[in-house]
Protein backbone atom coordinates (compact mmCIF):
# COMPACT_ATOMS: atom_id res chain seq x y z
CA UNK A 1 0.00 0.00 0.00
CA UNK A 2 1.25 3.48 -0.90
CA UNK A 3 -0.21 6.84 0.05
CA UNK A 4 0.95 10.43 -0.41
CA UNK A 5 -0.62 13.68 0.71
CA UNK A 6 0.08 17.10 2.17
CA UNK A 7 -1.56 19.39 4.69
CA UNK A 8 -1.04 23.00 5.70
CA UNK A 9 -0.74 23.75 9.40
CA UNK A 10 -1.21 27.21 10.87
CA UNK A 11 1.90 27.04 13.04
CA UNK A 12 5.63 27.85 12.70
CA UNK A 13 7.76 25.04 11.28
CA UNK A 14 9.78 24.80 14.50
CA UNK A 15 6.59 24.20 16.50
CA UNK A 16 5.40 21.52 14.05
CA UNK A 17 8.79 19.80 14.21
CA UNK A 18 8.77 19.84 17.99
CA UNK A 19 5.26 18.35 18.05
CA UNK A 20 6.26 15.58 15.63
CA UNK A 21 8.90 14.53 18.16
CA UNK A 22 6.73 14.87 21.27
CA UNK A 23 5.38 11.51 22.54
CA UNK A 24 2.41 13.14 24.28
CA UNK A 25 1.30 14.97 21.14
CA UNK A 26 1.73 11.87 18.98
CA UNK A 27 -0.11 9.64 21.45
CA UNK A 28 -3.06 12.05 21.52
CA UNK A 29 -3.10 12.20 17.71
CA UNK A 30 -2.72 8.52 16.72
CA UNK A 31 -6.16 6.84 16.52
CA UNK A 32 -6.43 3.97 18.99
CA UNK A 33 -3.04 4.62 20.58
CA UNK A 34 -3.00 3.31 24.16
CA UNK A 35 0.67 3.82 24.98
CA UNK A 36 3.61 5.57 23.33
CA UNK A 37 6.91 5.69 25.15
CA UNK A 38 10.19 7.27 24.12
CA UNK A 39 13.06 4.78 24.45
CA UNK A 40 15.72 7.08 23.00
CA UNK A 41 15.95 10.18 20.82
CA UNK A 42 15.27 8.03 17.76
CA UNK A 43 13.09 5.18 19.04
CA UNK A 44 9.58 4.76 20.46
CA UNK A 45 7.52 1.78 21.57
CA UNK A 46 3.77 1.78 21.04
CA UNK A 47 0.57 -0.14 21.67
CA UNK A 48 -2.24 0.66 19.20
CA UNK A 49 -5.73 -0.78 18.75
CA UNK A 50 -6.70 -0.99 15.07
CA UNK A 51 -10.07 -2.00 13.58
CA UNK A 52 -10.21 -2.95 9.91
CA UNK A 53 -13.66 -4.14 8.85
CA UNK A 54 -14.71 -6.95 11.18
CA UNK A 55 -11.20 -7.48 12.58
CA UNK A 56 -10.07 -5.59 15.66
CA UNK A 57 -6.56 -6.18 16.96
CA UNK A 58 -4.01 -4.69 19.33
CA UNK A 59 -0.64 -4.08 17.70
CA UNK A 60 2.55 -3.71 19.72
CA UNK A 61 5.73 -2.59 18.09
CA UNK A 62 8.38 0.06 17.72
CA UNK A 63 8.98 3.18 15.66
CA UNK A 64 12.47 4.27 14.65
CA UNK A 65 13.38 7.73 13.33
CA UNK A 66 15.98 7.87 10.56
CA UNK A 67 17.45 10.34 8.03
CA UNK A 68 16.78 13.19 10.43
CA UNK A 69 17.32 16.70 9.03
CA UNK A 70 15.98 18.99 11.75
CA UNK A 71 13.66 20.85 11.42
CA UNK A 72 12.92 19.81 7.84
CA UNK A 73 12.45 16.08 7.39
CA UNK A 74 12.78 12.55 8.71
CA UNK A 75 11.69 8.94 8.13
CA UNK A 76 9.61 6.83 10.50
CA UNK A 77 10.16 3.11 10.20
CA UNK A 78 7.51 1.12 12.04
CA UNK A 79 7.02 -2.56 12.82
CA UNK A 80 3.99 -3.98 14.64
CA UNK A 81 2.68 -7.40 15.62
CA UNK A 82 -1.03 -8.06 16.10
CA UNK A 83 -0.97 -11.77 16.98
CA UNK A 84 -3.30 -13.86 14.82
CA UNK A 85 -4.57 -10.66 13.13
CA UNK A 86 -1.23 -10.29 11.37
CA UNK A 87 1.66 -7.87 11.14
CA UNK A 88 2.33 -4.43 9.72
CA UNK A 89 5.49 -2.73 8.49
CA UNK A 90 5.60 0.87 7.35
CA UNK A 91 8.06 3.42 6.03
CA UNK A 92 6.85 7.01 6.35
CA UNK A 93 8.63 10.09 4.99
CA UNK A 94 7.80 13.50 6.45
CA UNK A 95 8.86 16.87 5.01
CA UNK A 96 8.12 20.33 6.43
CA UNK A 97 8.14 23.38 4.13
CA UNK A 98 8.04 26.83 5.71
CA UNK A 99 5.48 28.92 3.80
CA UNK A 100 5.35 31.80 6.24
CA UNK A 101 6.14 32.78 9.83
CA UNK A 102 3.09 30.84 11.06
CA UNK A 103 2.29 28.55 8.13
CA UNK A 104 3.88 25.15 7.44
CA UNK A 105 3.24 22.70 4.62
CA UNK A 106 3.60 19.10 5.80
CA UNK A 107 4.15 16.52 3.06
CA UNK A 108 4.11 12.82 3.83
CA UNK A 109 4.39 9.54 2.00
CA UNK A 110 3.55 6.09 3.33
CA UNK A 111 4.66 2.69 2.09
CA UNK A 112 3.21 -0.21 4.07
CA UNK A 113 3.25 -3.99 3.99
CA UNK A 114 0.51 -5.90 5.81
CA UNK A 115 0.24 -9.65 6.29
CA UNK A 116 -1.92 -12.18 8.10
CA UNK A 117 -5.69 -12.20 8.57
CA UNK A 118 -6.08 -8.44 8.04
CA UNK A 119 -4.41 -8.67 4.63
CA UNK A 120 -7.15 -11.07 3.53
CA UNK A 121 -9.76 -8.29 3.78
CA UNK A 122 -8.54 -6.81 0.52
CA UNK A 123 -6.65 -3.74 -0.59
CA UNK A 124 -9.73 -1.52 -0.92
CA UNK A 125 -10.81 -1.88 2.71
CA UNK A 126 -7.23 -1.59 3.99
CA UNK A 127 -6.60 1.57 1.94
CA UNK A 128 -9.89 3.08 3.09
CA UNK A 129 -9.03 2.40 6.74
CA UNK A 130 -5.52 3.80 6.32
CA UNK A 131 -6.87 7.01 4.75
CA UNK A 132 -9.43 7.39 7.52
CA UNK A 133 -6.75 6.95 10.19
CA UNK A 134 -4.51 9.49 8.44
CA UNK A 135 -7.36 12.02 8.35
CA UNK A 136 -8.08 11.41 12.04
CA UNK A 137 -4.39 11.74 12.92
CA UNK A 138 -3.96 15.12 11.21
CA UNK A 139 -7.24 16.46 12.55
CA UNK A 140 -6.10 15.64 16.09
CA UNK A 141 -2.53 16.78 15.41
CA UNK A 142 -3.82 20.13 14.16
CA UNK A 143 -5.85 20.58 17.35
CA UNK A 144 -2.72 19.93 19.41
CA UNK A 145 -0.57 22.59 17.75
CA UNK A 146 -3.05 25.17 16.37
CA UNK A 147 -4.81 27.13 19.07
CA UNK A 148 -8.46 28.17 18.67
CA UNK A 149 -7.35 31.79 18.76
CA UNK A 150 -5.32 31.22 15.60
CA UNK A 151 -8.37 29.97 13.73
CA UNK A 152 -10.54 32.82 14.96
CA UNK A 153 -7.98 35.33 13.78
CA UNK A 154 -8.49 34.42 10.15
CA UNK A 155 -12.05 33.10 9.94
CA UNK A 156 -14.47 34.35 12.55
CA UNK A 157 -18.12 33.27 12.30
CA UNK A 158 -20.21 36.40 12.74
CA UNK A 159 -23.74 35.08 12.53
CA UNK A 160 -26.41 36.49 10.24
CA UNK A 161 -24.59 39.65 9.18
CA UNK A 162 -25.44 39.78 5.49
CA UNK A 163 -22.79 39.64 2.81
CA UNK A 164 -21.13 42.96 3.66
CA UNK A 165 -19.68 42.29 7.10
CA UNK A 166 -16.93 44.64 8.19
CA UNK A 167 -13.31 43.66 8.71
CA UNK A 168 -13.79 43.95 12.46
CA UNK A 169 -16.67 41.47 12.34
CA UNK A 170 -14.93 39.05 10.00
CA UNK A 171 -11.57 39.03 11.73
CA UNK A 172 -8.09 40.04 10.57
CA UNK A 173 -5.97 37.97 8.21
CA UNK A 174 -2.33 37.82 7.19
CA UNK A 175 -3.31 39.97 4.19
CA UNK A 176 -4.76 42.64 6.51
CA UNK A 177 -8.15 44.06 5.56
CA UNK A 178 -7.65 43.07 1.91
CA UNK A 179 -9.67 39.91 2.57
CA UNK A 180 -12.92 39.79 4.53
CA UNK A 181 -14.87 36.74 5.66
CA UNK A 182 -18.49 36.90 6.81
CA UNK A 183 -21.29 34.41 7.44
CA UNK A 184 -24.79 34.60 6.00
CA UNK A 185 -27.84 32.49 6.77
CA UNK A 186 -29.37 30.54 3.90
CA UNK A 187 -32.99 29.63 3.31
CA UNK A 188 -34.30 27.87 0.21
CA UNK A 189 -37.60 29.64 -0.53
CA UNK A 190 -38.02 27.93 -3.91
CA UNK A 191 -37.45 31.15 -5.85
CA UNK A 192 -34.20 30.32 -7.62
CA UNK A 193 -34.51 29.42 -11.30
CA UNK A 194 -31.27 28.25 -12.90
CA UNK A 195 -32.40 29.22 -16.41
CA UNK A 196 -33.82 32.65 -15.53
CA UNK A 197 -30.79 34.69 -16.59
CA UNK A 198 -31.10 38.45 -16.63
CA UNK A 199 -31.26 39.71 -20.22
CA UNK A 200 -30.86 36.16 -21.52
CA UNK A 201 -30.49 36.07 -25.31
CA UNK A 202 -33.66 34.92 -27.11
CA UNK A 203 -32.96 31.95 -29.35
CA UNK A 204 -36.34 31.92 -31.13
CA UNK A 205 -36.83 33.46 -34.60
CA UNK A 206 -39.20 36.46 -34.99
CA UNK A 207 -42.84 35.51 -34.59
CA UNK A 208 -43.80 37.24 -37.88
CA UNK A 209 -41.51 34.98 -39.91
CA UNK A 210 -42.86 31.87 -38.16
CA UNK A 211 -46.42 33.09 -38.69
CA UNK A 212 -45.82 33.42 -42.43
CA UNK A 213 -44.24 29.94 -42.57
CA UNK A 214 -46.82 28.08 -40.51
CA UNK A 215 -49.81 30.37 -40.90
CA UNK A 216 -49.86 31.17 -37.19
CA UNK A 217 -47.46 32.22 -34.48
CA UNK A 218 -46.37 29.47 -32.10
CA UNK A 219 -47.70 29.50 -28.58
CA UNK A 220 -45.40 30.99 -25.97
CA UNK A 221 -43.48 28.34 -24.05
CA UNK A 222 -44.92 27.45 -20.69
CA UNK A 223 -42.83 28.71 -17.77
CA UNK A 224 -41.00 26.06 -15.80
CA UNK A 225 -42.86 25.15 -12.61
CA UNK A 226 -41.41 26.76 -9.52
CA UNK A 227 -39.73 24.49 -7.05
CA UNK A 228 -41.88 24.10 -3.93
CA UNK A 229 -40.76 26.23 -1.03
CA UNK A 230 -38.97 24.61 1.85
CA UNK A 231 -41.06 23.82 4.94
CA UNK A 232 -41.16 26.59 7.52
CA UNK A 233 -39.41 24.38 10.07
CA UNK A 234 -36.60 23.44 7.64
CA UNK A 235 -33.04 23.78 8.92
CA UNK A 236 -31.37 27.08 8.06
CA UNK A 237 -27.78 26.62 6.98
CA UNK A 238 -24.91 29.09 6.71
CA UNK A 239 -22.61 30.12 3.90
CA UNK A 240 -19.29 31.92 4.16
CA UNK A 241 -18.73 34.98 1.96
CA UNK A 242 -15.08 35.69 1.15
CA UNK A 243 -14.62 39.23 -0.19
CA UNK A 244 -11.61 40.63 -2.05
CA UNK A 245 -11.44 44.05 -0.45
CA UNK A 246 -9.17 46.43 -2.38
CA UNK A 247 -11.79 48.50 -4.24
CA UNK A 248 -9.37 51.34 -5.08
CA UNK A 249 -7.16 48.81 -6.91
CA UNK A 250 -10.19 47.03 -8.38
CA UNK A 251 -9.42 44.21 -5.94
CA UNK A 252 -6.09 43.33 -7.56
CA UNK A 253 -4.72 40.24 -5.81
CA UNK A 254 -1.36 40.63 -4.07
CA UNK A 255 1.02 37.76 -3.34
CA UNK A 256 0.01 37.91 0.33
CA UNK A 257 -3.63 37.56 -0.70
CA UNK A 258 -2.94 34.53 -2.93
CA UNK A 259 -1.30 32.83 0.03
CA UNK A 260 -3.95 33.82 2.55
CA UNK A 261 -6.85 32.77 0.33
CA UNK A 262 -5.47 29.22 0.32
CA UNK A 263 -5.50 29.17 4.12
CA UNK A 264 -9.00 30.68 4.33
CA UNK A 265 -10.56 28.14 1.96
CA UNK A 266 -8.86 25.23 3.71
CA UNK A 267 -10.21 26.42 7.06
CA UNK A 268 -13.71 27.03 5.75
CA UNK A 269 -13.64 23.60 4.15
CA UNK A 270 -13.17 22.08 7.61
CA UNK A 271 -15.84 24.21 9.33
CA UNK A 272 -18.93 22.01 9.89
CA UNK A 273 -21.19 25.08 10.08
CA UNK A 274 -20.29 26.22 6.55
CA UNK A 275 -22.40 24.55 3.86
CA UNK A 276 -21.26 26.73 0.92
CA UNK A 277 -18.63 29.38 0.14
CA UNK A 278 -19.20 32.48 -2.01
CA UNK A 279 -16.18 34.39 -3.39
CA UNK A 280 -16.80 37.98 -4.47
CA UNK A 281 -15.23 41.43 -4.68
CA UNK A 282 -15.92 44.79 -3.06
CA UNK A 283 -16.77 48.06 -4.80
CA UNK A 284 -18.51 46.79 -7.92
CA UNK A 285 -15.67 44.66 -9.33
CA UNK A 286 -14.67 41.05 -8.80
CA UNK A 287 -10.97 41.61 -9.44
CA UNK A 288 -8.62 43.15 -12.00
CA UNK A 289 -6.38 40.10 -11.56
CA UNK A 290 -2.90 39.84 -10.11
CA UNK A 291 -1.42 43.01 -8.65
CA UNK A 292 1.06 43.86 -11.42
CA UNK A 293 2.34 46.90 -9.49
CA UNK A 294 4.21 44.60 -7.09
CA UNK A 295 5.76 42.43 -9.85
CA UNK A 296 9.11 44.32 -9.76
CA UNK A 297 9.47 43.19 -6.15
CA UNK A 298 7.88 39.71 -6.14
CA UNK A 299 8.15 38.52 -9.77
CA UNK A 300 11.31 40.13 -11.13
CA UNK A 301 13.33 36.96 -11.78
CA UNK A 302 12.64 33.50 -13.16
CA UNK A 303 12.97 32.07 -9.65
CA UNK A 304 10.49 34.60 -8.25
CA UNK A 305 8.16 33.91 -11.16
CA UNK A 306 8.15 30.20 -10.37
CA UNK A 307 7.54 30.89 -6.68
CA UNK A 308 4.70 33.26 -7.56
CA UNK A 309 3.01 30.68 -9.81
CA UNK A 310 3.32 28.08 -7.06
CA UNK A 311 1.46 30.42 -4.69
CA UNK A 312 -1.26 31.04 -7.30
CA UNK A 313 -1.70 27.33 -8.01
CA UNK A 314 -1.83 26.48 -4.29
CA UNK A 315 -4.50 29.10 -3.79
CA UNK A 316 -6.64 27.93 -6.71
CA UNK A 317 -6.09 24.25 -5.87
CA UNK A 318 -7.27 24.95 -2.31
CA UNK A 319 -10.43 26.58 -3.66
CA UNK A 320 -11.05 23.67 -6.04
CA UNK A 321 -10.33 21.06 -3.37
CA UNK A 322 -12.54 22.42 -0.59
CA UNK A 323 -15.33 19.89 0.03
CA UNK A 324 -17.96 22.64 0.17
CA UNK A 325 -19.74 23.94 -2.95
CA UNK A 326 -18.16 27.21 -4.08
CA UNK A 327 -19.65 30.05 -6.14
CA UNK A 328 -17.71 32.96 -7.64
CA UNK A 329 -19.83 36.11 -7.92
CA UNK A 330 -18.28 38.28 -10.65
CA UNK A 331 -19.55 41.78 -11.29
CA UNK A 332 -17.61 44.52 -13.07
CA UNK A 333 -14.11 43.43 -14.06
CA UNK A 334 -12.87 39.82 -13.80
CA UNK A 335 -9.48 39.82 -15.49
CA UNK A 336 -6.42 37.60 -15.82
CA UNK A 337 -5.61 35.77 -12.61
CA UNK A 338 -9.07 36.63 -11.28
CA UNK A 339 -10.47 34.34 -13.98
CA UNK A 340 -8.38 31.55 -12.47
CA UNK A 341 -9.94 32.27 -9.08
CA UNK A 342 -13.42 32.17 -10.61
CA UNK A 343 -12.72 29.01 -12.63
CA UNK A 344 -11.48 27.24 -9.49
CA UNK A 345 -14.95 27.62 -7.99
CA UNK A 346 -17.70 25.15 -8.81
CA UNK A 347 -19.96 27.83 -10.27
CA UNK A 348 -19.63 31.36 -11.67
CA UNK A 349 -22.51 33.83 -11.29
CA UNK A 350 -22.01 37.00 -13.33
CA UNK A 351 -23.57 40.41 -13.09
CA UNK A 352 -25.27 41.53 -16.30
CA UNK A 353 -22.54 44.14 -16.80
CA UNK A 354 -19.57 41.90 -15.98
CA UNK A 355 -16.51 41.94 -18.24
CA UNK A 356 -14.02 39.07 -18.54
CA UNK A 357 -10.59 38.78 -20.16
CA UNK A 358 -7.31 36.90 -19.86
CA UNK A 359 -4.74 39.39 -21.23
CA UNK A 360 -1.69 37.14 -20.89
CA UNK A 361 -0.85 37.73 -24.57
CA UNK A 362 -0.53 41.47 -23.81
CA UNK A 363 2.06 40.81 -21.08
CA UNK A 364 4.14 38.05 -22.72
CA UNK A 365 2.93 35.63 -20.06
CA UNK A 366 1.90 32.03 -20.72
CA UNK A 367 -1.21 31.29 -18.64
CA UNK A 368 -0.50 28.52 -16.12
CA UNK A 369 -1.12 24.83 -16.74
CA UNK A 370 -3.86 24.39 -14.13
CA UNK A 371 -5.62 27.58 -15.18
CA UNK A 372 -5.51 26.55 -18.84
CA UNK A 373 -6.85 23.10 -17.97
CA UNK A 374 -9.76 24.65 -16.11
CA UNK A 375 -10.50 27.06 -18.96
CA UNK A 376 -10.41 24.20 -21.49
CA UNK A 377 -12.81 22.13 -19.36
CA UNK A 378 -15.29 25.02 -19.24
CA UNK A 379 -15.30 26.46 -22.75
CA UNK A 380 -13.64 23.92 -25.08
CA UNK A 381 -10.47 24.23 -27.11
CA UNK A 382 -11.72 26.69 -29.78
CA UNK A 383 -13.06 29.23 -27.26
CA UNK A 384 -10.02 28.76 -25.00
CA UNK A 385 -7.69 29.60 -27.89
CA UNK A 386 -9.76 32.63 -28.85
CA UNK A 387 -9.74 33.94 -25.26
CA UNK A 388 -6.01 33.38 -24.76
CA UNK A 389 -4.76 34.34 -28.24
CA UNK A 390 -6.82 37.52 -28.60
CA UNK A 391 -6.70 38.81 -24.98
CA UNK A 392 -10.02 40.52 -25.80
CA UNK A 393 -12.76 41.25 -23.29
CA UNK A 394 -16.06 39.40 -23.42
CA UNK A 395 -19.28 40.21 -21.61
CA UNK A 396 -21.59 38.28 -19.33
CA UNK A 397 -23.95 37.13 -22.07
CA UNK A 398 -21.10 35.68 -24.12
CA UNK A 399 -19.54 34.15 -21.01
CA UNK A 400 -22.85 32.38 -20.36
CA UNK A 401 -23.16 31.29 -23.98
CA UNK A 402 -19.70 29.64 -24.16
CA UNK A 403 -19.95 28.04 -20.70
CA UNK A 404 -17.56 30.29 -18.79
CA UNK A 405 -20.39 31.67 -16.64
CA UNK A 406 -23.21 29.53 -15.27
CA UNK A 407 -25.78 32.21 -14.49
CA UNK A 408 -26.28 35.91 -15.24
CA UNK A 409 -28.32 38.17 -12.96
CA UNK A 410 -28.75 41.86 -12.20
CA UNK A 411 -28.02 40.98 -8.56
CA UNK A 412 -25.60 38.03 -8.84
CA UNK A 413 -24.79 37.90 -5.12
CA UNK A 414 -28.44 37.49 -4.22
CA UNK A 415 -28.85 34.83 -6.91
CA UNK A 416 -25.75 33.00 -5.67
CA UNK A 417 -27.06 33.05 -2.10
CA UNK A 418 -30.39 31.60 -3.26
CA UNK A 419 -28.61 28.86 -5.21
CA UNK A 420 -26.31 28.15 -2.24
CA UNK A 421 -29.43 27.55 -0.15
CA UNK A 422 -30.55 24.90 -2.66
CA UNK A 423 -27.18 23.14 -2.39
CA UNK A 424 -27.04 23.45 1.40
CA UNK A 425 -30.14 21.29 1.80
CA UNK A 426 -28.44 18.36 0.06
CA UNK A 427 -26.01 15.77 1.40
CA UNK A 428 -22.55 17.32 2.01
CA UNK A 429 -20.78 14.00 1.46
CA UNK A 430 -22.43 13.59 -1.93
CA UNK A 431 -21.31 17.05 -3.02
CA UNK A 432 -17.79 16.60 -1.64
CA UNK A 433 -17.37 13.16 -3.22
CA UNK A 434 -18.83 14.21 -6.56
CA UNK A 435 -16.47 17.20 -6.62
CA UNK A 436 -13.48 14.89 -6.16
CA UNK A 437 -14.63 12.75 -9.10
CA UNK A 438 -15.51 15.58 -11.49
CA UNK A 439 -12.44 17.70 -10.70
CA UNK A 440 -10.20 14.68 -11.11
CA UNK A 441 -11.76 13.70 -14.44
CA UNK A 442 -11.43 17.22 -15.87
CA UNK A 443 -7.86 17.95 -14.72
CA UNK A 444 -6.11 15.35 -16.85
CA UNK A 445 -4.82 11.74 -16.67
CA UNK A 446 -3.47 10.56 -13.33
CA UNK A 447 -5.29 13.21 -11.28
CA UNK A 448 -8.01 10.80 -10.17
CA UNK A 449 -7.19 7.24 -9.17
CA UNK A 450 -9.63 4.41 -8.64
CA UNK A 451 -8.53 4.23 -5.01
CA UNK A 452 -9.48 7.87 -4.36
CA UNK A 453 -12.79 7.42 -6.18
CA UNK A 454 -13.63 4.35 -4.12
CA UNK A 455 -12.76 6.18 -0.90
CA UNK A 456 -15.28 8.98 -1.41
CA UNK A 457 -17.95 6.53 -2.59
CA UNK A 458 -17.45 4.23 0.41
CA UNK A 459 -17.34 7.15 2.84
CA UNK A 460 -20.79 8.27 1.71
CA UNK A 461 -22.28 4.76 1.82
CA UNK A 462 -20.93 4.21 5.33
CA UNK A 463 -22.18 7.53 6.67
CA UNK A 464 -24.91 8.38 9.16
CA UNK A 465 -26.37 10.68 6.48
CA UNK A 466 -26.94 7.72 4.14
CA UNK A 467 -28.64 5.72 6.87
CA UNK A 468 -30.90 8.64 7.81
CA UNK A 469 -31.76 9.35 4.16
CA UNK A 470 -32.82 5.76 3.48
CA UNK A 471 -34.90 5.74 6.66
CA UNK A 472 -36.43 9.11 5.75
CA UNK A 473 -37.50 7.70 2.37
CA UNK A 474 -39.41 4.91 4.13
CA UNK A 475 -40.88 7.30 6.70
CA UNK A 476 -41.81 9.85 4.00
CA UNK A 477 -39.97 12.73 5.66
CA UNK A 478 -37.11 15.09 4.78
CA UNK A 479 -33.65 13.69 5.61
CA UNK A 480 -31.36 15.64 7.93
CA UNK A 481 -27.83 15.83 6.53
CA UNK A 482 -24.97 16.67 8.87
CA UNK A 483 -21.99 15.60 6.73
CA UNK A 484 -21.08 12.51 8.74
Amino acid sequence: MEMKDEIRLEAPRAAVWEALNDPDVLKASIPGCETLEKVSDTEFTALVVVKVGPIKAKFSGKVTLADIVAPTSYRLIGEGQGGVAGFAKSDITVELVEEGPALTLLRYGVTANIGGKIAQLGARMIDSTARKMADQFFASFREQICTPADDAASVAPVGDTGASASAAEAGASAAGDDLLVSMIELADDGSFDWDADAHAPVAAAPAGWLARLFGTAPAAPKPAPARPAAPKNAARHKAAVVTLNRPRQRNAVSLAMWRELAVIFERLGRDPEVRAIILTGAGGNFSAGADISEFPQVRATVEQGVEYEVAVDRCCDAIAATPKPTIAVADGFCMGGACHLAMSCDFRFAGSGAQFAIPAARLSIVYGLRATQRLLALVGVANAKRILYSAKKFGAAQARRIGFADHVADDPLRAASAFAAVLADNAPLTIAGTKVLLNGLTMGPGTLTERVANQVIERAVGSDDYRDATLAFVEKRQPVFVGK
